[in-house]
């Protein structure tokens, strides 16, 4: 799940095992996400089950491509020590939490987006 609340900043959740299909399909929404603008990505791996080791090298390349437009990619959960890590400020994140937040007020009750 991906939301961008805004063009600057965008926010990933990876739910479930992110084995080496995951990890495309999570470079490929990262990608679309820098194409569409966004300079500040915090990737969530807290509910992953499984992490491929290749994670850490696809979140590494977007956030040197971050980096490079004055930007950041932030992970959370799942050995986020070893991923892409860049200082996030307050503001960002708070606009972050804040789509994810209401972006999981429109779930319904079988976890379907309404």
């Amino acid at each position: 799940m991906s939301v961008q609340p805004d063009r600057e900043h965008a926010f990933v959740e990876v739910i479930g095992t992110c084995g080496h299909e995951g990890v495309a399909e999570l470079r490929q929404r990262v990608d679309g996400l820098l194409i569409a603008g966004a300079r500040f990505v915090l990737v969530d791996l807290t509910a992953a089950g499984e992490v491929a080791p290749t994670t850490n090298a696809a979140l590494a390349s977007a956030g040197r491509q971050l980096t490079r437009r004055n930007g950041w990619l932030r992970t959370v959960g799942h050995d986020s020590s070893s991923a892409a890590r860049y200082e996030a400020s307050l503001l960002d994140l708070f606009t972050m939490y804040q789509a994810a937040v209401r972006r999981g007020a429109v779930r319904g009750a079988g976890g379907e987006t309404a």
